[in-house]
């Protein structure tokens, strides 16, 4: 049999989706799960790993069990009974073939949470406190330079040799005092969202120029980007398969 599950999960008190030694992690604790349902070892593929203290909406993994059947309802309900407050699962697959979460995904959606308006102690861990004013007309021109195939080495921290990666396009909306910004792509490098942001933000504040940005892309070095904005901020959105 082989499953997949959408899943949600507040990161504020994880040290990120890949399992890790001595520090709490998504993957080991919905692996402590499944394998106390199906009461043997299970291991996961996510879609993709988010950082420490990153988030989601809905993030998807799949899993194969040999010579095991169980109804997704009944999947659901246990994995639901027995799961901690901070992750939740939304919902299950019974797929056809050997699915893969990782290796199938055409593309993701990331969200990037400002806030513009006033500090909210109780959001700290949700959301990226911004008070300095927003020139969301520059914000756009610079994004545009980010969309299509480009190497994205400037705005990673990965060690990965293949660092080409494609953005598909990045949506702002306001709603009040909060900037939510929706980045959509092909994947992603490590702390490559962040590192986006992060350029953006120093474009607003007159830190780089568009032409700045357009340099990381024509001479990628790692990390040149240098700012990174906070983890908390970070939703993994969506992945469409």
């Amino acid at each position: 049999m082989n499953y997949s599950i959408t899943v949600s999960y507040d990161g504020s008190n994880f040290h990120g989706w890949a399992k890790q030694k001595n520090v709490r992690t998504v993957q080991e604790e919905i692996e402590k799960i499944l394998s106390r349902i199906f009461d043997l070892p299970i291991t996961i593929h996510a879609s993709g790993r988010t950082d420490a203290f990153v988030h989601a909406i809905a993030q998807v993994f799949s899993f194969n069990v040999k010579k095991t059947q169980m109804k997704v309802s009944a999947l659901l309900i246990a994995l639901r009974n027995l799961s901690p407050s901070d992750i939740y699962f939304v919902k299950a697959k019974v797929n056809d073939g050997m699915f893969h979460a990782r290796f199938h995904a055409q593309n993701k959606t990331y969200q990037y949470v400002i806030n513009n308006g006033s500090y909210d102690v109780f959001k700290n861990n949700y959301e990226l406190f911004y008070p300095d004013k927003i020139k969301l007309p520059l914000l756009k021109k610079g994004s545009k330079l980010l969309i299509g195939s480009h190497d994205f080495k400037s705005f990673s921290t990965s060690d990965l040799n293949d660092t080409i990666r494609k953005i598909n396009y990045i949506r702002f909306k306001q709603i009040n005092h909060h900037l939510f910004i929706n980045i959509n792509g092909d994947g992603f490098l490590r702390n490559m969202v962040r590192m986006i942001i992060g350029a953006l933000l120093d474009l607003n504040e007159g830190k780089k120029s568009l032409l700045d940005i357009k340099k990381l892309l024509e001479y990628p070095k790692k990390g040149s980007a240098i700012s990174k904005t906070k983890a908390c901020g970070l939703y993994l959105l969506k992945v469409n398969y």
